[in-house]
């Protein structure tokens, strides 16, 4: 009997079938095709709740070689201290504090660690780096970072110029230099970053967050000394102004 002719006899004694007869065939020749229906149904829901209910980024933190207490202030109760400092309404933005990049510390996640932060660089997603000064020299030198001179306003200026961790613009042209001749026998060799009278051209690129609890409340740092830096081409200053604001209390 042909394919077909055998359908149609199976169709015509399913009009007179049990409920249950019915829901077995169903089941049989159409199981996957509900099943797939169902997937793809549940991938436009989920793509258009997240669409739906997705937050711009006020400000996008990277702690490196740090770790999350879990215990302080802006880890309790979903409550963020900053944003409320900084009247930034949670319903429509979001903060990202990123402790997820380890580099110069013995983690086998390292290299990747160093280029994850490579790209977001690139890409002018992150605002703001905090750091101990040895992790951060490296990054400063390849002039990553904002001079603060044209970050903050003046009263901010001098009140944060005690605690301003400098580069050396002359050396900062050095090791451009070098990289562009693929130099592999240069050695950087960065001077006291709280010693600008000892630079021939001293650039304040960070802030020792020195004193600053809040932050230590929530994040372990490998070293004592901890450094906020500012990416140069962040597209949120005002905001990593405020947040420098929010620390230094």
């Amino acid at each position: 009997m042909p394919v077909m002719d055998e359908f149609k006899e199976e169709r015509e004694a399913l009009k007179h079938g049990t409920p249950k007869q019915k829901f077995s065939y169903f089941m049989d020749y159409y199981k996957w095709h509900l099943v797939a229906g169902i997937a793809i149904i549940g991938i436009v829901v989920s793509l258009i709740h997240q669409i739906a209910t997705s937050k711009d980024t006020a400000l996008y933190v990277c702690l490196i070689n740090a770790v999350e207490r879990g215990f302080g202030e802006s880890n309790s109760g979903g409550r963020d201290p900053f944003m409320e400092y900084a009247g930034i309404d949670p319903g429509a933005y979001s903060i990202i504090y990123d402790t997820s990049v380890q580099v110069n510390s013995g983690s086998p996640d390292e290299v990747a660690s160093a280029q994850k932060l490579m790209v977001y660089i690139a890409a002018a997603e992150l605002d703001v780096i905090v750091t101990n000064p040895s992790s951060l020299e490296r990054y400063a030198y390849q002039d990553d970072f904002m001079d603060l001179r044209e970050l903050l306003t003046p009263e901010q200026f001098d009140r944060y110029e005690p605690f301003f961790y400098y580069v050396d613009g002359e050396i900062i042209k050095e090791f451009e230099a070098a990289s562009e001749a693929l130099d592999t026998d240069y050695v950087l060799q960065a001077p006291n970053p709280r010693k600008p009278e000892n630079m021939q051209d001293p650039i304040p690129v960070g802030i020792y967050l020195d004193g600053c609890e809040s932050i230590r409340e929530d994040y372990y740092f490998q070293q004592d000394e901890v450094v906020l830096s500012v990416l140069v081409n962040t597209t949120r200053p005002d905001t990593a102004a405020l947040y420098i604001d929010y620390l230094m209390q």
